[in-house]
């Protein structure tokens, strides 16, 4: 009986008694420095990876009039999407879009596909898409009082 009257008394300190401790991080300053310029450089970006459509490819003479009459084209039937026109050295390049699946590309690759046979999905580096106002909303948001009837 004495026995379980001691092992209750202790098993009592032990939880009454609980013992606080301290962590510390020794770590090097050049580590801060590098995370605090990684956060920088990612908020400042505007760009994810996404998708595009590579519509076409010129080289050569006319190459650059080619790459924007195309892009002209493009955004007459289809503008509430961007296209785009880079020159990687030879070449000039029309992309079409800001996809964040591949799937969402596929949509528009179809009709592409039909005006311009070479047309492929690419993966790519997109602008972030705009937020339209019904994103800038704030959702309401309801939380059951005590009663279990609705708050605002």
């Amino acid at each position: 009986m004495k026995a379980k009257i001691v092992m209750l008394f202790l098993l009592c300190c032990c939880v009454c008694f609980t013992a606080r401790s301290q962590v510390e991080i020794v770590a090097d300053g050049r580590l801060q420095t590098i995370l605090e310029q990684h956060t920088a450089y990612n908020s400042a970006s505007k760009t994810i990876r996404g998708f595009r459509i590579k519509v076409a490819t010129f080289t050569g003479q006319g190459a650059k009039n080619n790459a924007y009459s195309v892009q002209n084209k493009l955004q007459l039937l289809y503008p509430l999407e961007r296209t785009y026109v880079t020159f990687d050295e030879p070449h000039f390049i029309v992309r079409y879009g800001d996809f964040l699946s591949r799937m969402e590309a596929h949509k528009y690759f179809q009709d592409i596909k039909a005006l311009y046979p070479t047309a492929i999905i690419i993966p790519d580096l997109i602008n972030l898409p705009p937020l339209s106002e019904e994103d800038l909303k704030q959702p309401e948001y309801f939380e059951p009082d005590e009663e279990g009837n609705e708050v605002k």
